[in-house]
């Protein structure tokens, strides 16, 4: 690629045709930029137009309200807004700002006169308290998707206690995050036509805590009707990460922290309402026992709202066949547990310093934190390795099958086999099996002493493109790209993901017929069987769930 087009990939090109111009009849006209695919296709990129009202104020721990209309004006969408205020487990500081409510979207034309492309909705990850949807600051770039012919959105919402303090009452039930993202769908089914995206073809996907997002959505009285397909990659609601059950004594100690001691609920939230939103996501510095633990403020059972946007136990809800039926792709990577030993790694091993001084400490948070006690701690002990003897290296590929196995298989397994049973439409199930060049162990300067990869998020390393992160070189990254993108975005437009890298057709999986797809560039195939896994989970399941 010419060096012009890469820096069009994530700038405005500011050439001699005029930049893009939309009008949106309701709210106003948007000015955007021109960008460039990884294959030298143009593409107009529309960047941090509003969705909701800036959440300051009286709105902060409210529900969303609509954006404000601009009709008269021009407003520039192009270049990124503010990621929203957060603290940054990686990098150790806090970033962005509380008016963040913004969306992005990427578009290969304006023509809105026929019925559409379809309308692919990232929700990123980051455990409930970090990250955002923007593609310079964040790694969510379009250069890949916008080489096919669909519509892109990444969007933003409100982040650890700024997204989902609550008070378990109705003063503040929580959720606000989630509730953020049900009011960007809402505006994109509202708008999306004008940016020549098909209203009622949209997709929502995303991975880890984006994954489990998606799950909600399904879930949501809220979003019914906003959305028609949707992936979960590495997620559910199910896992033990996706639900918390102590909201509420968090907030206390928050509320604490900033002397905002107080009788009642109203004069607690008007006391937190004063505090600087940088200030109060720091907070996390006070609680962090490693880097994505305790998540603390994340989503919760909000019944005493009056239209609550998680009504009830998600397992319930599933086998009650309280669902937003939809075509569904969910899945799971190899080796989703390296994720703890990348974390124990990276800055220089402090964190695995500390692990090994206390072990028993940190995995009681990685196997359910508040909700296990030592006994629980002895029997995965006498089970896998003994923590009362000096930590060993040996020891790593244990804690990788312990993490991998009941933080993410256990769940993701039974929400498909849930979905399986109680969706009126198709589920597609699969295993991603590739070992990139480009990995979360890279990108977070882990050694590559030890093969970690396959580990959660490293597919979206193949998906998404981004300034610093090198081009794909490998044949074998690029087949397996390709056919990712080839699945996801087949799938958005009719609901059947196919590929012609996939020899074969991708069935989805019925009740008692158990079958998944495995991605990899060798021998990507249908596998007629339970996970790899299978066997292994049947001991969280039987012994150490409750």
């Amino acid at each position: 690629m010419k060096f012009v087009s890469l820096l069009c990939l994530f700038h405005a090109c500011h050439l001699t045709e005029r930049l893009p111009l939309v009008t949106i009849p309701k709210l106003g006209q948007v000015r955007g930029s021109k960008m460039v695919s990884v294959s030298g296709k143009m593409f107009y990129a529309f960047r941090g137009i509003p969705y909701a009202q800036p959440p300051v104020g009286d709105l902060r721990f409210r529900d969303p309200v609509a954006a404000r209309p601009w009709i008269g004006k021009i407003f520039d969408a192009s270049q990124e807004g503010p990621t929203c205020v957060q603290f940054h487990g990686n990098l150790r500081m806090v970033l962005g700002v509380e008016d963040c409510l913004k969306l992005n979207i990427y578009t290969r034309d304006l023509d809105f006169t026929n019925s559409g492309r379809p309308v692919m909705v990232w929700i990123p990850g980051g455990a409930w308290y970090k990250g955002s949807g923007n593609g310079v600051t964040n790694a969510w770039g379009p250069g890949y998707f916008l080489d096919r012919n669909v519509v892109l959105v990444t969007i933003n919402y409100r982040l650890g206690p700024l997204g989902f303090l609550s008070t378990e009452d109705s003063e503040a039930p929580g959720n606000y995050g989630l509730l953020d993202q049900a009011m960007a769908l809402r505006w994109i089914r509202d708008n999306i036509r004008y940016f020549g995206g098909n209203p009622d073809l949209v997709t929502i996907f995303g991975c880890s805590a984006g994954a489990a997002s998606v799950h909600y959505h399904i879930l949501s009285p809220h979003s019914k009707g906003l959305f028609h397909r949707a992936i979960a990659q590495s997620g559910s609601s199910l896992n033990s990460w996706a639900l918390e059950k102590s909201v509420g004594s968090y907030t206390q100690k928050l509320g604490r922290y900033f002397n905002c001691q107080h009788s009642n609920s109203s004069e607690l939230l008007t006391c937190l309402r004063k505090v600087s939103a940088r200030k109060m996501a720091g907070f996390r510095r006070q609680i962090e026992i490693m880097i994505e633990y305790p998540i603390a403020f994340g989503p919760r059972i909000d019944i005493e709202r009056k239209s609550p946007f998680i009504p009830g136990d998600p397992r319930k809800l599933m086998e009650s066949k309280q669902i937003n039926s939809v075509p569904i792709i969910s899945g799971l990577n190899k080796n989703e547990g390296a994720l703890l030993i990348i974390m124990l790694l990276s800055n220089n091993g402090e964190l695995l310093r500390k692990f090994k001084r206390d072990p028993v400490k940190y995995l009681r948070f990685v196997v359910g934190a508040d909700n296990i006690n030592d006994e629980i701690v002895h029997q995965i002990s006498d089970r896998f390795f003994s923590l009362d003897k000096p930590f060993d290296p040996n020891t790593i590929p244990k804690l990788i099958e312990i993490f991998s196995d009941y933080a993410f298989f256990q769940d993701v397994d039974e929400s498909v086999q849930l979905f399986s049973k109680y969706n009126d439409e198709a589920t597609y199930y699969y295993l991603y099996n590739h070992r990139s060049q480009l990995t979360l162990q890279r990108f977070l300067g882990v050694s590559s002493s030890l093969d970690l990869s396959g580990s959660h998020v490293d597919e979206v390393f193949l998906m998404f493109s981004h300034l610093f992160l090198p081009r794909l070189r490998s044949s074998k990254d690029i087949d397996v790209s390709n056919m990712l993108l080839d699945l996801w975005t087949t799938f958005a437009k009719d609901g059947i993901p196919r590929s012609k890298l996939v020899p074969e057709d991708w069935i989805p999986i019925k009740e008692d017929q158990p079958r998944y797809l495995r991605i990899e560039a060798e021998l990507p195939s249908m596998v007629n069987k339970s996970m790899p896994f299978s066997e292994r989970v049947q001991y969280w399941k039987q012994k150490l769930r409750k």
